[in-house]
């Protein structure tokens, strides 16, 4: 047992100890009372007090990541909690009244029962899922009634100590105007922390009762030393193995304390800034840590063949596969048109939610204009700008895509560029799930409906895996069926595929590959390792292939002088004009309204690299590795002489992404801190107008034969070029430090008519 699991099961058995105690007086008291509630704080006061006061600590643990706890829950818990011994403090007549005996004795049944519970699970096997079953179900339903009777008990202190002409005279009044603030707070409070538990017993109860998971097939994570698959140790371990690789001063000393890294899911995106900057420092730290951070995921993910004969890591395991799919070809029958085309009426705010219109597209001098607009107004870098008029007036001059051939794993994305490469005469080589997934409405052959009738329409051409030879299907909807595969399962027979097609097309054809794939969680991770087994057996067969990648704006990126420079000015515009954003990080301790800018990396040769950090925790470690895979391929390929076609995207109004209601509200606000976020339409169109000008364009900042014009000197410096990150670099404060500010804004916007009249009516009844 480890100092913080002892201190731990010290800490909670002596708060079920106190609570315990406590709840034992209380009942002694209402049986010797005849059950009088009056009677109950007089005779447990003492160790309910000590228990309570000592729950601060609580507090302490979530912050440091001792325990896994919401450090937002954690203090409206614990705060509310201590209010209400300061108000029994300030009004001692309120103790000898039923609502205080209710509320103590609620009080002591829920925490008897929560701390019984965790020392249950820090000393039984197994965690949560291994305790005893009562104590997990009285855990997780008692709070049906004790939540209830507890917030109860609480308000009708608080409305009593309203009366009490001890509690008005306190602080000179000013205590009642506390007191009528917290009032008010717990009209929304109290749902929240009521559902809260609502939801953390619907997931305990998920997790202890899940059916076992089925033996593995496809890409897994290597078992740990308690027979699990730790995502979180995979990421530690490989980013560790990434930064100590590096070879620079420091690299060790930051890989152990990566690696030593207690808190992975809070803390992992400290030690990927660690490796940015030692990756700056130089081309060789770069590619050697990019080297090593793939090597591990081969030699230690795992694959398990579905057929259970082959078993082993992922390096050693796909290339004794021989197995393959069959090609189908669709030739599409429309027209050439002349010209690129971007819908684009605006960027998204939920008061402007609908896609641009199809027949208002910018062309031509418009779209050039917007360009140009956009850069000036730092939404996109300024050599974005221009790689999207080269691929306008290319376009205008009758340019087509007719001898480009472009790999899309992931072709289906809501963020590819599969409608605009068909568009422009393209053929394109789809990879995606198998199309006799799902039933009825739910069947993923509609899928392979929409890309096959996409591309039927189009001037372009669409490949793709099929189970069997295309004519051996009676009809289109059964080659939709049988067309796709499971990246995650059949890696190595797809890039045998690929291998195979890309001997059938002329030596000259111009071919890129390109990852646009996306699952939640763990599974984004697998479909990384995947893609890029693919990627690099392609690579290898046709080492004229070029790589393509969609980059996360939420990432840490090196960016231009420009942008770091645009971020520092417009630090102390808007809130600072005021002085308000450094009170509003002050009073968020640290945790709202941070510079976008860091200090720059010195490179042996001096030069002063600059970087964003747009990571946003909350989509997690596993996010981040898979897009730390993608760069470390995209480095390795460029530094080996691929064109890569690998830039920054915008945040994008995507239906996934605005499901989530908060997410909504936080892009409403944005505009206010220099973003704008875009339509779909419109991020599909540009991002594929900066595929097409890396693909067409030898002067291309992505084309390795121009390191020199563009003074790349370090494949990591690949990511800054061509940027369209929607103002995330210019922005005067991080990402992850404006979201809450974000949808605050947003809301005002909408409160502007009623918000002077409600202010000067809370004002007037907390001074009545």
């Amino acid at each position: 047992m480890g100092l913080s699991k002892a201190y731990l099961v010290a800490y909670n058995t002596a708060c079920l100890l106190g609570w315990g105690g406590a709840l034992l007086l209380a009942i002694l008291s209402l049986c010797d009372s005849g059950g009088d509630l009056t009677k109950v704080w007089g005779a447990a006061g003492v160790p309910l007090r000590a228990a309570q006061w000592a729950m601060l600590l609580e507090i302490v643990h979530a912050l440091t990541g001792m325990v896994r706890s919401p450090v937002l829950t954690v203090i409206m818990q614990v705060s509310s909690r201590i209010g209400l011994l300061v108000v029994l403090l300030l009004a001692p007549a309120l103790e000898a009244s039923w609502p205080v005996g209710m509320m103590a004795i609620s009080w002591s049944l829920a925490e008897v029962v929560r701390y019984a519970f965790y020392v249950n699970c820090l000393l039984g096997p197994g965690g949560q899922t291994g305790s005893l079953y009562p104590i997990f179900w009285l855990r997780y339903s008692a709070f049906a009634i004790l939540y209830p009777s507890g917030i109860s008990g609480e308000v009708l202190t608080l409305i009593g100590a309203l009366s009490d002409e001890t509690f008005k005279a306190a602080f000179d009044g000013w205590a009642i105007v506390a007191l009528k603030f917290v009032l008010v707070m717990y009209i929304p409070a109290s749902p929240f922390m009521y559902l809260n538990m609502v939801g953390n017993r619907k997931s305990a109860f998920k997790k202890r009762f899940a059916k076992p998971p089925p033996p593995p097939v496809g890409v897994e994570f290597p078992t740990d030393d308690k027979g699990g698959r730790s995502t979180s140790g995979v990421g530690k371990t490989v980013i560790a193995t990434a930064i100590a690789a590096t070879g620079v001063a420091d690299a060790k000393a930051s890989a152990e304390r990566c690696a030593k890294e207690r808190n992975w899911r809070f803390g992992y995106s400290a030690h990927i800034e660690r490796l940015v900057r030692l990756s700056c420092e130089s081309p060789e730290a770069a590619c050697a840590s990019a080297a090593a951070g793939l090597d591990w995921m081969y030699a230690n993910m795992l694959f398990y063949s579905a057929d259970k004969k082959l078993t082993g890591s992922v390096g050693e395991t796909l290339d004794k596969i021989q197995a393959s799919f069959h090609t189908g070809l669709i030739r599409g029958g429309g027209e050439a048109r002349q010209g690129y085309r971007v819908p684009y009426d605006a960027g998204w705010h939920p008061t402007s939610p609908r896609p641009p219109p199809a027949d208002k597209p910018l062309t031509g001098a418009a779209l050039k204009a917007q360009a140009l607009k956009w850069a000036e107004k730092g939404v996109i870098e300024p050599d974005a700008a221009a790689a999207l008029c080269w691929t306008s007036d290319y376009f205008d001059g009758g340019g087509s895509l007719k001898d480009v051939y472009v790999v899309m794993i992931g072709a289906g994305s809501a963020m590819g560029p599969f409608p605009k490469l068909l568009e422009m005469g393209a053929t394109v080589v789809a990879i995606d799930i198998p199309g006799n997934w799902g039933k009825g409405a739910r069947a993923t052959s509609s899928l392979w409906r929409r890309l096959c009738t996409t591309a039927k329409n189009s001037p372009g051409s669409l490949v793709f895996p099929l189970s069997k030879p295309q004519s051996e299907y009676a009809n289109e909807e059964e080659m939709y069926q049988g067309a796709g595969c499971d990246l995650m399962k059949q890696p190595a027979e797809i890039a045998n595929w690929l291998c195979e097609w890309q001997k059938t097309i002329p030596s000259t054809a111009k071919v890129i590959i390109g990852n646009y794939t996306y699952l939640d969680g763990e599974l984004h991770v697998k479909l990384a390792l995947c893609s890029d087994y693919c990627i690099k057996r392609l690579r290898a067969a046709r080492p004229s292939t070029g790589v393509a990648f969609l980059c996360t704006p939420t990432d840490i990126h090196v960016c231009t002088d420009a942008s770091d420079q645009a971020a520092r000015a417009n630090y102390g515009s808007g809130f600072g004009s005021f002085g308000l954003e450094k009170l509003a990080h002050f009073l968020s301790g640290g945790k709202f309204l941070i510079p976008n800018f860091n200090a720059p990396v010195v490179t042996r040769e001096g030069k002063q690299v600059k970087y964003v950090d747009g990571i946003a925790l909350a989509q997690g470690p596993n996010y981040a590795l898979a897009k730390r895979m993608q760069h470390w391929r995209a480095m390795l390929e460029f530094q080996a002489g691929a064109v890569v076609s690998s830039m920054v995207a915008p945040s994008t109004a995507t239906l996934s992404v605005l499901h989530n209601k908060s997410f909504a509200w936080v892009y409403g606000g944005m505009p206010y801190f220099k973003y704008e976020i875009f339509k779909q339409d419109t991020t599909n169109a540009v991002m594929a107008a900066m595929l097409m000008h890396d693909i067409l364009n030898k002067d291309s900042p992505k084309n390795p034969a121009n390191k020199a014009k563009h003074h790349i000197e370090n494949p990591i410096e690949l990511f800054s070029t061509q940027a369209v990150h929607g103002g995330l670099w210019r922005s005067p404060y991080k990402v992850d430090s404006i979201g809450e500010v974000s949808a605050l804004i947003y809301f005002a916007s909408l409160a502007k008519p009623y918000l002077l009249f409600f202010s000067a009516a809370a004002v007037a009844w907390s001074l009545y």
